[in-house]
């Protein structure tokens, strides 16, 4: 593919004499098809804010998507909270990521030069997703940003926004900056800004503080002895470090970090994919540590910004990963059953989950525990925005979580907290373990044989940022138009096509198709990353009739889409 160096953009970029000196050094040296990707497709909010590769030109990301984004916020900020810019503020965060640093820094500053009080952490270090999430709420703030790609490839970074209660934005004002930033007529590249030192601010260690003691709550057998239960714990290089082994070890259980992971290293060189979800991370934690470590119980792997957590149960010295359609149900019936065990269930209590993950938590929260199902789009802001409705519907909360490895325990914060997660999947594995001898695997086969044996998988087709158009966009027409009625032998009953809204929610690019035995799948593109996820839930009396008819299913629809 050529690319026509002649594109009205590439010259806006390259003949500009105030261009970085980088990212000029970038440009000259990219290929045409890294050119094409840079200067055809502008960087959009997805599911979880903005992210894209590291790089020069509008589809990239860099100083000037900050520049650009941290300006139009503001002006969102002045429509909702002209009298609050400067006396409650905005904080900051970061994570571990290339320029994450130089990124926060400058938003901090971009933020006080337009009037807004910022708040950075100490030394402007690195801190998890969730922990700005409680700050906001924590300082009264209006709002909070972290510079971050949660779990992407290391050559990605990106920028999450939050509202006053610590939930990222919804679609309603994500399009309010879109179009600020569309309709802003100073060119990034030549702005000049001047922080405003008296309007920046630390965040103060009372509030890390109120953290981790917000986290200790959350155990039931707080006082019980675990020195006798040992967890292997990776931070995957990022964020988790500094908060889950001293909080795992402060409630007595013996902590073993894989010491490849600990250490703050944008290139995820010991890592390869710093994704929970995927094999890559757990190469060394279970290769290494998991051998070495016999006697160790769970590994348990937060993602770079800590927003997500994998788990691995030692079953009978096998290794086994559990994805988060089995954590989810796990957790929830552990703190259902433990709230229960102290006659502690609120009343109308909710739970929230995504509309694509399997439904074996919900049954088990509704079927047992009587507790309200809320359904939502991907993505923790939708969870969130319907968790600050709940005083309206009188409603509790008392767990949200989607499959994709995201937690949410105590709603003091509205996004996905994979150290919430960390100290009640540790106490919940202890438990089983010492006082009735059995391994979360064990516990999970149980849920199955009251409610049936779930068996779920995500198939991710990759694409170029540049294909979205070409190949992505064809598979989901595919789908609406002539979808499979008769599927792995069974006949489809139900279809539904979010795109123009479903069940009080925003339309969104996902569909989803149900048979006549329970088992279903779910399409949509990813928010986050150019792919395609489908989502598949086969539903079975046993395991082995569930595992085969899932390997129908996934083999069945890969025909389908050639």
């Amino acid at each position: 593919m050529m690319f026509d160096r002649k594109n009205k953009k590439y010259l806006e970029w390259i003949e500009n004499e105030n261009l970085n000196s980088e990212l000029r050094e970038k440009l000259l040296s990219a290929t045409d098809e890294e050119l094409s990707a840079a200067f055809t497709i502008d960087l959009e909010f997805g599911t979880a804010g903005i992210r894209g590769v590291l790089g020069a030109g509008p589809g990239r990301f860099n100083i000037y998507t900050i520049i650009q984004v941290t300006r139009a916020y503001v002006q969102l900020l002045k429509k909702k909270h002209p009298k609050d810019l400067s006396s409650r503020g905005v904080v900051v965060g970061h994570d571990n990521r290339y320029q994450s640093i130089e990124f926060s820094k400058a938003v901090a500053e971009i933020l006080t030069s337009l009037g807004v009080k910022s708040y950075l952490f100490k030394n402007n270090n690195m801190k998890p997703t969730p922990v700005v999430s409680y700050a906001v709420k924590d300082l009264h703030t209006i709002g909070g940003i972290v510079v971050t790609a949660s779990h992407n490839p290391a050559n990605y970074n990106g920028y999450k926004i939050y509202d006053e209660f610590g939930c990222q934005l919804i679609d309603s004002d994500t399009v309010v900056i879109s179009n600020e930033m569309e309709n802003d007529s100073q060119n990034p590249i030549d702005w000049k800004y001047e922080a405003d030192k008296s309007l920046l601010m630390e965040v103060p260690s009372s509030t890390i503080q109120n953290y981790k003691s917000m986290i200790k709550k959350l155990q039931f057998h707080e006082k019980a002895n675990k020195d006798n239960f040992e967890i292997i714990y990776s931070a995957v290089n990022g964020t988790g470090t500094e908060f889950v082994p001293p909080i795992l070890e402060e409630a007595g259980y013996k902590v073993i970090e894989v010491e490849e992971h600990s250490f703050e290293d944008p290139s995820f060189k010991n890592v390869i994919n710093p994704n929970p979800e995927f094999p890559p991370a757990w190469e060394i934690p279970l290769k290494k540590y998991g051998q070495n470590n016999p006697n160790a119980n769970i590994i348990v792997m937060t993602d770079p910004d800590a927003d997500r957590i994998g788990l691995a149960v030692n079953h009978k010295g096998e290794w086994i990963r559990l994805d988060g359609n089995q954590t989810g149900p796990l957790l929830i019936d552990w703190k259902l059953s433990q709230l229960k065990a102290i006659n502690k269930i609120p009343k109308n209590p909710a739970l929230y989950s995504s509309f694509v993950t399997s439904d074996l938590g919900d049954r088990i929260a509704h079927e047992t525990y009587g507790v309200k199902i809320v359904k939502t789009l991907t993505g923790f802001k939708w969870m969130g925005s319907e968790i600050l409705k709940e005083k309206e519907r009188d409603l509790n909360f008392v767990f949200a979580y989607e499959e994709s490895y995201g937690y949410v325990l105590d709603s003091s914060t509205l996004d996905k907290d994979g150290i919430q997660a960390a100290i009640m999947l540790s106490e919940m594995a202890w438990f089983y373990k010492t006082k009735h001898n059995k391994t979360l695997i064990d516990v999970l086969h149980d849920l199955y044989a009251k409610y049936g044996f779930y068996t779920t998988f995500t198939e991710n087709l990759n694409f170029k940022p540049e294909e979205i158009k070409s190949k992505i966009d064809p598979i989901l027409s595919k789908f609406r138009t002539n979808p499979p009625k008769e599927f792995a032998g069974l006949k489809m009953v139900k279809s539904e096509d979010y795109k123009d809204g479903l069940y009080n929610m925003p339309g969104q690019n996902l569909l989803k198709f149900y048979y006549e035995d329970g088992s279903w799948f779910a399409v949509r593109p990813s928010g986050t990353e150019p792919k395609v996820k489908i989502y598949f839930i086969s539903v079975a009396k046993n395991q082995s009739e569930s595992v085969s008819k899932l390997d129908l299913m996934i083999k069945e629809l890969k025909e389908f889409i050639k």
